[in-house]
């Protein structure tokens, strides 16, 4: 018997809510409460400050994920191209892509202060590492004589780029950004803790955490868990788009 995707999701939340549902009655605590009080207060939450809290967060997330892969795509694709410059920028992004990049949180506020600049670019620096480590890798599997007979054609270095790298390179831009989605919202949701006073991390921390208004706080979670799975779906229609593109001869 076959279970469509649509039916199994249903299924997971059923038992999920099941669950935290029993855990809540159970525990009789308040920082647990029940799962139906939660989902209330989203909706009652969603419709004053919390919407608010949450566009910022997206486009937060949202530009500094773009801007990170503009960056950092076109370099790998340029380092794969040419051994000199690959030779000086690949020991210089991988010595330092190990590195977890929240700890250099607060040298980049030092530089560009509190608010949207630090974390955009916080979160844009964890994008890019991700994106020229997976591109650098990807382009490195294209066979030195293949780009030779090309050039031997007489193909430009841009038409290399374009008609070699580039194609090859897209599948693993977008499998990177899907695994650095979750990245991404863990450094938003600190980074909007500290010296802030906008986003779904300072609504959940600051204004609802510190007051013990667990259920607003658990409504603030469901909005970044929502969020996350915004642009993990959005990834992967644009994942399938490009497979269907691909299929059809681009």
């Amino acid at each position: 018997m076959k279970i469509s995707r649509r039916i199994a999701l249903t299924l997971d939340l059923l038992v999920l809510l099941t669950l935290w549902f029993v855990a809540s009655a159970w525990l009789d605590k308040p920082f647990l409460p029940n799962p139906l009080d939660v989902i209330l207060t989203f909706f009652v939450e969603i419709q004053g400050d919390l919407l608010a809290h949450a566009w910022v967060s997206t486009r937060r997330v949202t530009v500094s994920v773009i801007a990170g892969t503009l960056v950092a795509a076109p370099l790998a694709l340029l380092a794969a191209e040419s051994k000199t410059l690959n030779k000086f920028l690949s020991p210089l992004i991988y010595f330092l892509y190990p590195a977890p990049k929240i700890v250099f949180l607060p040298i980049i506020i030092f530089f560009l202060g509190l608010g949207d600049p630090s974390i955009n670019f916080l979160i844009g620096l964890v994008v890019f590492f991700q994106i020229f480590v997976i591109v650098s890798d990807t382009a490195a599997q294209v066979q030195p004589e293949t780009i030779d007979s090309i050039k031997s054609l007489g193909a430009s270095r841009w038409a290399v780029l374009r008609y070699v790298y580039l194609p090859i390179s897209l599948p693993a831009i977008v499998t990177a950004l899907k695994v650095s989605v979750g990245t991404a919202i863990a450094v938003l949701f600190i980074g909007e803790t500290i010296g802030n006073n906008v986003g779904l991390g300072y609504y959940i921390v600051v204004e609802q955490w510190n007051r013990f208004a667990y259920d607003k706080v658990y409504a603030g979670i469901l909005a970044i868990s929502l969020l996350g799975l915004g642009l993990f779906v959005g990834l992967s229609l644009f994942e399938r788009w490009l497979n269907r593109w691909k299929g059809n001869g681009g």
